[in-house]
């Protein structure tokens, strides 16, 4: 027979016997269909295993959930401050005295370009060595008139069109009264912009009652649990694929690891039909280790870039036993190789497998496969700003908020609507940050 709420009688609930229940107990069960709240574990799972992205920044970079008190978050990058160039035209490249017109910008005015009078440089093509003796521009870009190290004429063996140069130093004679001019170094700043992530939901009267218990005492919607997921995958696909849009008035757009990694990091391509191979993650490891950051490095990989991997590393470099695997990734199932000192953990991401985001393509120029293609990201300290390099920063109080909007069946006479039912709204707000987005880099197939 049915349970009645509300009336203390005895009833039968489960066909095995006979118990008295009040109306208080029974006004939180699913009596209509004759159930009670069922046994459950009582360690609570959990809900999203799959979201590497929140979990590795929450646990490696831990000041992620700092909040911002603006919209913009900027940073100032000095970059390295001595150049080399590559020699774009010349004349007199057969004389005592040649010019040449390097890819280092100048407008003659304001930036002079880089090399001054008195600097000695290296041709890397003849291994020839020269000095600055006057300083020019011309279309917008550095001039310099060369004298060879030993004063004789420069010739086609020694310096051409495409060669490129270094600097070495300065040369100055006795008796000289200057060092040949100053140059100026003012770092460039760079930026990223919060963007605000949201959802909403409806749990309409009539599927009221399909709730999910994670504990004793604490339950939640169905619905609200699928959206939640949802939000999560639209923070995390935002995280990888966003683009850097800036509105004032309108929607700002944060610009996503992927961009970082395009825009200024280290990239390998392949061929699909052949597979990524050890030489390609050489060359990346090649390409990265210049670059002086972290040597622990996580490579999110696509199915097949990451099985085409395992078999192509796996009988040739040391495997990284689970116990040297820093205790920040313990527990999100890398596999750990150590290649030119660097550790790269590999994991499979699922996001790049999910097709309602990045559907399956061929691979081109222009197109990815991200079956086939993995993001490496470098977590470690930036020297000086005792920060990590990547992070995700949010909005003050805007961390992952959720209200419910209680319609015609909240408690009291008063609704805030009249939608039959209640209404959820999901918000974030957030930015990524990468210091040093030369320490990223990536490898795909681009035919």
């Amino acid at each position: 027979m049915p349970l009645i709420p509300g009336i203390d009688i005895p009833t039968s609930v489960s066909g095995q016997g006979t118990q008295a229940r009040n109306g208080q107990v029974l006004s939180g069960h699913l009596y209509n269909a004759g159930l009670e709240k069922p046994q459950i574990l009582e360690s609570l799972i959990v809900k999203f295993p799959n979201y590497y992205l929140t979990d590795l920044t929450e646990k490696i970079a831990g000041v992620s959930s700092a909040d911002l008190m603006s919209d913009v978050w900027a940073w100032q990058i000095m970059d390295r401050t001595r150049k080399g160039a590559t020699v774009t035209s010349l004349t007199g490249g057969t004389t005592t005295s040649a010019v040449l017109t390097l890819d280092i910008t100048a407008d003659g005015v304001n930036d002079l370009g880089y090399f001054l009078v008195g600097d000695e440089f290296r041709v890397a093509d003849s291994g020839t060595n020269g000095r600055v003796t006057a300083v020019g521009n011309a279309g917008g870009f550095q001039t310099i008139t060369v004298a060879k190290y030993d004063a004789t004429a420069w010739a086609v063996a020694t310096i051409t069109t495409n060669n490129k140069i270094g600097h070495i130093g300065t040369g100055f004679a006795r008796g000289s009264a200057g060092s040949g001019g100053v140059r100026s170094y003012l770092p460039g700043t760079d930026y990223n912009v919060t963007n605000i992530h949201r959802r909403g939901f409806k749990i309409e009267r009539g599927v009221m009652s399909q709730i999910t218990y994670v504990d004793n005492e604490t339950w939640y919607y169905k619905n609200e649990d699928f959206e939640q997921k949802e939000f999560l995958r639209d923070f995390e696909a935002k995280v990888v694929f966003g683009k850097r849009y800036l509105d004032r008035s309108g929607v700002n757009q944060t610009r996503g690891l992927q961009e970082y990694a395009e825009g200024s990091g280290q990239s390998v391509t392949f061929s699909q039909a052949v597979g990524v191979q050890e030489a390609d993650w050489s060359q990346l490891l090649q390409q990265l280790v210049p670059q002086q950051g972290s040597n622990d490095l996580i490579a999110l990989c696509g199915e097949k870039i990451l099985a085409d991997t395992n078999h192509a590393l796996g009988p040739n470099y040391r495997t990284i036993p689970k116990d040297q695997i820093p205790q920040q990734l313990a527990g999100l199932n890398f596999q750990s190789y150590e290649i030119m000192g660097k550790r790269v953990h590999f994991c499979y991401f699922e996001l790049f497998s999910d097709a309602a985001v990045v559907p399956v393509v061929t691979p081109s120029s222009t197109a990815k496969d991200f079956r086939n293609y993995a993001l490496v990201l470098d977590f470690g300290t930036v020297a000086g700003a005792g920060e990590r390099n990547i992070q995700i920063k949010y909005r003050d109080g805007a961390k992952f908020i959720q209200k419910m909007i209680p319609g015609m069946v909240g408690d009291g006479l008063q609704s805030a609507n009249a939608y039959d039912g209640i209404q959820g709204e999901l918000l974030c707000e957030f930015t990524n940050v990468c210091h040093l987005p030369n320490r990223l880099g990536q490898i795909y197939a681009n035919s």
